[in-house]
């Protein structure tokens, strides 16, 4: 898709969410809300330089659903393992800060990984270096180097599942160089 395209369904994506939350936030669509709204989303990109939404290419729904059960299955196991440390060793619990090196180049998967992982017991995002694309997560429990590898494992699969369900145009971009360059 060319720049100029791209940019265009980005603003207008960014403006349907806009006008989206407008309508919530009044709870009705009558007319003077519906025209209301259109106000104030064009004042808004009058006056803020909003931020260009990444755009998606292509979402596999299978590859989709299948990201959310193996991250429920995760939410679960994550869950179990936190509340057992909780109730039987609340003292010998240990954790620590790991780097994980991200391989998408997408700000709206890297931003659905940083979401994931937060969103599940004993990981959380501590600091993302958006130019180099690194995470820093605080896992527990954490007690040697192999327990920090499997977190950053844990954290790399998310990843992996999610750039096949979400095919953007910057890891499509960085596949094809790397296809490339295999060849």
């Amino acid at each position: 898709m060319r720049t100029g395209v791209r940019r265009t369904v980005s603003r207008l994506a960014m403006a349907g969410w806009l006008f989206a939350v407008w309508l919530l936030l009044w709870g009705r669509a009558d007319a003077l809300v519906l025209a209301g709204g259109a106000v104030a989303v064009t004042a808004v990109y009058a006056l803020t330089r909003l931020p260009a939404v990444p755009t998606i290419m292509r979402i596999r729904p299978l590859r989709l659903a299948e990201a959310a059960v193996e991250f429920a299955w995760d939410l679960l196991l994550s869950s179990l393992v936190i509340a057992w440390h909780a109730l039987y060793r609340p003292r010998g619990v240990r954790g620590a800060v790991v780097e994980v090196d991200a391989r998408t180049r997408s700000e709206i998967v890297l931003l659905a990984v940083t979401t994931s992982i937060s969103l599940r017991p004993g990981t959380i995002l501590v600091d993302l270096d958006w130019d180099r694309h690194v995470l820093y997560i605080h896992a527990m429990p954490v007690r040697s180097q192999r327990q920090a590898d499997s977190a950053r494992d844990g954290v790399l699969r998310t990843e992996h599942r999610l750039m096949r369900a979400l095919v953007t145009s910057e890891d499509a971009a960085e596949q094809d160089v790397s296809t490339r360059e295999d060849r």
